[in-house]
């Protein structure tokens, strides 16, 4: 046994040793001629120029990132790679060293395996001092810095990419003794099999489903996956697939027997790699590198991805010249949504195009009309230009729209995206965008390919708002639930809410709640209910402000202080006060007979902030409120409190009763006084709910509930259930104009839409939605951004250092091994 193993290592170590003598005599060969050297100058010399110097690059894109350096080094190793490997058998048979070659004791393996694995090694000398530019982009970040996994990823992906040029560089040198004719022979090869099946994909005859597999066959779609930094079994599989396919190819070549039996050989070769691919797509692994996750989605939506039954065209409206922080959200959204095609096998197609190109004025006014209608609104950027250039403007849509079967679901990207605030960077708003494009695109695919649509209620009877200042409210029910005259709750006259109904939502009550009425909704949500309220426990108004110049706040009396406190929260009988608020136009005084109208911050309308962990409210822009209430939370057993919108840093709290009077406004707002912060306003309470009933019911009413009604009193809830409390019944109202109602959230005196909208839709989808796609909201990516100061100051020696310092190191490196090489050989 032991001189078998021996024996075994002996002839382990031979192969390994005549492959490394072949390695040797390529390195050799490639680092004498100064064709290698030159090559490997005009690579690194090209993306130094495309990458600092010329147009649209890192240093003008303002991105801490090297996703320029990563689209741009396939094509420019498309040429070096094929100058590289084109010399490798072709030198051999015009110098005739190739006889010589055969009648050593190698094997054909052993010759194509040394000459691969020294082409790859040279490729790989080749990306070195690339990693210049990874320092560069680090240095010149500015507080986040450059995402260091995501670029040893795409590094890994670069490395695969080369291997298998590599091999193909290889294998068109054994097939001729012309060294330019393999040359130009491997490059067209390398550009076929990297981009040509993607331009095959394109073809509308294959739009049904199979353009995703077409495109799965190119080298550009597993490439394009690693270089995001995700590690992936299948693109690793199909790449070591490939190289393994031309080695062999390359051997075949070199040998002179061409029996009919390894026809059948080939054609068994060609079935195994297939299998292995789709065996490696059956049981993969995937690590995503990113910092954040940001290409690891999460379990509801690729369990709403695997679902899908039909396939699903989504059309973007972004393309063209956009300014640097847009283009890169165009960029994720199709990494996004490639992932999507991924996980649904195919199933999704999207396209990415500019509707306005090519539109006389009143076809594009139509077309902005007819989105606007769908909420998609046209936005002008300033298009991206050089200092002390003319700058130009163009229209951007920043929209999509998702098709399935006969339906049509718009998607708004920046609509309740929380923008830039103050001392943050514009690129800020389009960062926060990328966080959301998850969460917008599953929660669209899950809308349209709902087949159970959940009925959600509007409890009426005391004294809620029926008028057209809840239309938006109305509307968004009827297009996204199932709401029609039954989803009506007179909580005043029936004798229990249907469990049918996966939420009621309750808006501005005026009227005292009784205790029947309250039973009522207790024992809803005892058996699984879900309510919003939307109340305002004082009564404060503004058209009779504006007519008296102040009012009195004061309670309305509406009973709840009791079965909120069973839930776990309080009310408070008071008003909130925010430096951060919304501005009304006030009546200054009068000139001759015309009003002097200001516009004033108004402290009483809070612009309040979302939840930093909750996906209810996280990354929303504010939500516009008037006259709101203040929170408090109490001890409830085993119920979940979060707070999902609260004040800024600079509030206050005025208790009731209250004097509000436009004289504080001529006083200005004094710091000093709001020294309160994060007063919360809107609560999520989560679990099983104890009722407040629970031994206060008679023994009448409960007979009645169980014989009659069918519906025997819970004292305990059999499910858990969810509540949402609104200390401002505004949050979730528009108001009225005399051409009509406005969309929620606008402040008409500033023609502004804040982000009410977007905040009502999450809270009523968290509740009635089992499929957990809100949860994506949760994301948050960091904004990596280079500092614009150091940009700007230290633009030429970075320019210098990324162009001039790879050269000088190759020259340098040439000159030593030259030295070396003299010295061993001389």
């Amino acid at each position: 046994m032991d001189l078998d193993r021996t024996a075994k290592g002996t002839i382990i170590r031979l192969i390994f040793a005549d492959m490394w003598a072949v390695y040797k005599k390529e390195i050799r060969q490639f680092f004498s001629n100064l064709t290698g050297y030159i090559a490997i100058l005009v690579f690194l010399l090209l993306n130094g120029l495309f990458l600092f110097v010329f147009s649209d690059n890192i240093l003008d894109f303002g991105y801490a990132t090297l996703d320029k350096f990563f689209e741009l080094a396939p094509w420019v190793l498309l040429l070096l790679v094929p100058a590289i490997t084109m010399r490798s058998f072709s030198e051999e048979f015009r110098s005739g060293t190739f006889e010589t070659l055969q009648t050593s004791p190698l094997t054909k393996w052993q010759i194509v395996s040394g000459k691969y694995f020294a082409g790859l090694t040279v490729a790989v000398i080749v990306l070195l001092p690339t990693i210049i530019y990874f320092f560069s982009v680090q240095n010149l970040a500015g507080q986040n810095g450059i995402d260091v996994g995501a670029a040893i990823g795409s590094y890994i992906g670069l490395f695969f990419l080369a291997s298998v040029f590599v091999a193909i560089g290889v294998c068109c040198s054994s097939f001729t003794g012309n060294p330019v004719i393999a040359f130009i022979f491997a490059a067209c090869i390398c550009l076929i099999l990297y981009s040509g099946f993607a331009a095959i994909s394109a073809v509308p005859l294959f739009a049904a489903g199979a353009d995703y597999y077409i495109e799965m066959l190119g080298i550009d779609f597993h490439y394009r996956s690693m270089s995001r930094g995700v590690i992936d079994s299948r693109d690793i599989i199909f790449f070591v697939a490939v190289v393994f396919f031309f080695l062999c190819l390359t051997k075949k070549n070199l040998e002179k027997q061409k029996r009919l039996s390894n026809r059948f050989g080939w054609l068994g070769l060609l079935i195994c790699l297939v299998a292995v691919n789709f065996l490696g797509s059956a049981f993969h692994y995937r690590l995503d590198l990113t910092e954040e996750k940001r290409y690891t989605l999460s379990e509801p939506t690729i369990r709403l991805l695997r679902k899908i039954d039909d396939p699903i065209s989504i059309d973007v409206f972004l393309k063209g010249d956009l300014k640097a922080g847009i283009k890169k959200l165009e960029k994720s959204t199709e990494e996004l949504l490639e992932e999507f095609n991924s996980y649904s096998g195919g199933k999704i197609s999207f396209q990415f195009y500019d509707p306005l190109q090519q539109l006389d004025d009143t076809a594009k006014a139509l077309l902005v009309d007819s989105l606007g209608r769908m909420d998609i609104h046209p936005m002008t950027l300033v298009a991206q230009s050089k200092k002390g250039e003319e700058q130009s403007q163009r229209t951007v849509i920043p929209g999509a729209i998702v098709k399935y079967k006969d339906r049509i679901y718009p998607v708004n990207l920046l609509n309740g995206v929380q923008g830039s605030r103050e001392g943050q960077a514009q690129e800020q708003l389009y960062a926060n965008a990328e966080t959301l494009l998850e969460f917008k695109f599953a929660s669209a695919i899950d809308k349209i390919t709902q087949k159970e649509i959940p009925a959600v209620g509007y409890a009426m009877g005391n004294g809620e708002v029926v008028d057209f200042s809840v239309y938006d409210l109305i509307e968004d029910l009827r297009k996204n639930y199932g709401f029609n005259r039954s989803s009506i709750v007179q909580l005043d006259s029936i004798p229990f809410i249907a469990p049918e109904l996966k939420a009621l939502i309750i808006v501005k009550p005026t009227i005292k709640f009784t205790d029947a009425e309250k039973l009522k909704l207790d024992q809803y949500l005892m058996r699984g209910g879900n309510i919003i309220w939307m109340v305002d426990f004082l009564h404060a108004d503004l058209d009779s402000l504006r007519m008296d110049k102040e009012t009195m706040a004061y309670d309305r009396g509406l009973n709840l202080e009791d079965i909120f406190f069973k839930y776990g929260i309080r009310v408070n009988p008071d008003l909130v006060e925010d430096m951060q608020c919304a501005s009304i136009n006030f009546v200054m005084g009068m000139q001759g007979d015309k009003p002097q109208i200001q516009l004033l911050s108004w402290p009483y309308f809070p612009l309040l902030d979302g939840s930093t962990t909750h996906p209810i409210s996280k990354n929303l822009d504010p939500v516009y409120a008037k006259f709101s209430n203040s929170i408090d939370t109490v001890t409830a057993k085993g119920i979940e409190k979060t707070v999902i919108l609260q004040t800024s840093a600079n509030s206050r709290i005025v208790s009731a009763p209250a004097i509000v009077s436009f004289e504080s406004l001529k006083k200005g707002l004094d710091p000093k006084q709001f020294n309160l912060s994060n007063i919360p306003v809107a609560m999520l309470m989560e679990g099983k709910f104890s009722s407040l009933y629970a031994n206060r019911i008679s023994s009448s009413v409960a007979d009645t509930l169980a014989s009659i009604y069918k519906q025997p009193f819970l004292p305990m809830a059999e499910k858990e259930a969810k509540i949402i409390v609104c200390a401002d019944a505004e949050i979730a109202m528009n108001e009225v104009t005399p051409h009509g109602p406005v969309p929620m959230g606008m402040d008409k005196d500033i023609s502004f839409t804040f982000a009410n909208k977007d905040f009502v839709q999450n809270c009523i989808e968290y509740l009635v939605n089992p499929s957990g796609i809100i949860e994506t909201r949760s994301k948050e990516f960091s904004l990596r951004l280079l500092d614009p100061q150091k940009v700007e100051d230290e633009r030429s020696f970075w320019q210098f250092i990324n162009i001039l310092l790879p050269l000088i190191l190759v020259i340098l490196a040439g000159f030593i091994y030259q030295a070396i090489r003299k010295g061993k050989y001389s």
